[in-house]
């Protein structure tokens, strides 16, 4: 029952995705190309933290371990950017991007080896179309700007842990020439190859209100959405038996709160995520992170981030978690804080905080 809920989603996400693609074709066809300072909106970022929580992992006689501490390094290498108009025109801008993510997460455990467990590879390409805009009635000089923030990202990808042993841990060589053939649980926690592709789509909205006239404070608010399909297509894609237990995909849904000011950024965000047709059923997975972005920080910030469900650390996704966490956040791309004053002729080109 829960894949057939999750097609509607996903056809209804795809038609927003159109609909704003076929919106940004119909925009002023004048589109020029970025190469200096692309726009940053609703992509990956990079984290490294520790927790006074355990890790546990099938079959490690050190389990639950202590953690020394974990990376998420999620660097956004953005391909030239296209944009057409102006933030505070009648029709707005607009973006279209594409942007290689050589996304990689590790976890170093605090053991008498200090050992890094087989970490997760994530390399994707990320196309995006966003809109931004000027709500109606908010560009009088005596009042406070209003303005929405849209986009919508397709991400295809290849997630796995570099591991050649078996999925199953009743099983005896190295993948696929696994025997017995047909493996049963507990995984294969320890040396297990974990691989999939997969297709990923996210709908995104943020909007920025009591933005002050000089563009260095605001109040924003917004959410997005996300659904993913894992696929066997292509090299390194999921395998029947993988399927069967880590599931068909998952959905996810967020929403954030961000007070900007003087340029100087806190941000409260809360997400929900959960996978589909899988067996056994496992729980939906709850986060909620609270961070603080100074201005000086030129992009690291720091956080605290609680998350209660289910261990998202590749073959892993069996062991249920609770966890704080502690550390740095890095946000920005390098050269995305690029901000040039307004000159003659610049026609207002400057973007409010968090829009840019």
């Amino acid at each position: 029952m829960r894949t057939v809920l999750a097609q509607p989603r996903g056809r209804a996400s795809r038609g927003v995705a159109l609909a704003l693609l076929f919106a940004a074709s119909g925009a002023r066809a004048d589109w020029k190309v970025e190469y200096d300072s692309p726009a940053p909106l609703f992509l990956d970022r990079s984290y490294i933290f520790g927790s006074p929580n355990r890790i546990r992992r099938q079959g490690d006689p050190d389990s639950p371990a202590p953690l020394l501490f974990e990376a998420q390094i999620a660097p956004n290498l953005f391909l030239p950017q296209l944009h057409t108009g102006r933030f505070r025109s009648e029709h707005g801008e607009w973006f279209l991007t594409a942007v290689l993510t050589p996304y990689i997460r590790l976890r170093m455990l605090n053991t008498d080896s200090s050992p890094v467990i087989p970490p997760s590879y994530v390399p994707k390409i990320t196309l995006q179309v966003a809109h931004l805009r000027v709500l109606p009635g908010s560009l009088a000089e005596d009042r406070p700007m209003r303005g929405l923030a849209l986009a919508a990202n397709l991400t295809v990808g290849h997630y796995s842990n570099g591991q050649d042993g078996c999925f199953f841990a009743n099983q005896e060589g190295t993948d696929p020439d696994c025997a017995p053939a047909q493996g049963e649980l507990p995984l294969n926690e320890l040396t297990g190859s974990f691989s999939t592709n997969f297709v990923r789509g996210e709908l995104h909205v943020r909007v920025a209100f009591g933005v002050d006239q000089n563009l260095d404070s605001a109040w924003l608010v917004g959410g997005g959405s996300s659904l993913e399909l894992n696929t066997a297509i292509g090299s390194g894609g999921i395998t029947e038996d993988q399927r069967r237990v880590y599931g068909k995909g998952n959905w996810g849904v967020s929403v954030l709160g961000e007070r900007i000011w003087h340029q100087h950024r806190f941000r409260l965000e809360g997400t929900v995520s959960a996978p589909f047709g899988e067996t056994p059923h496992r729980r939906a997975t709850v986060s909620g992170e609270v961070a603080a972005l100074p201005y000086w920080g030129a992009g690291f910030g720091v956080f605290t981030r609680y998350v209660y469900g289910q261990d998202s650390y590749n073959i892993l996704f069996l062991e249920r978690l609770s966890q704080w966490q502690f550390g740095l956040v890095f946000e920005l791309s390098p050269g995305a804080r690029l901000k040039a004053e307004e000159a003659p002729g610049d026609g207002g080109t400057r973007r409010p905080p968090g829009f840019r």
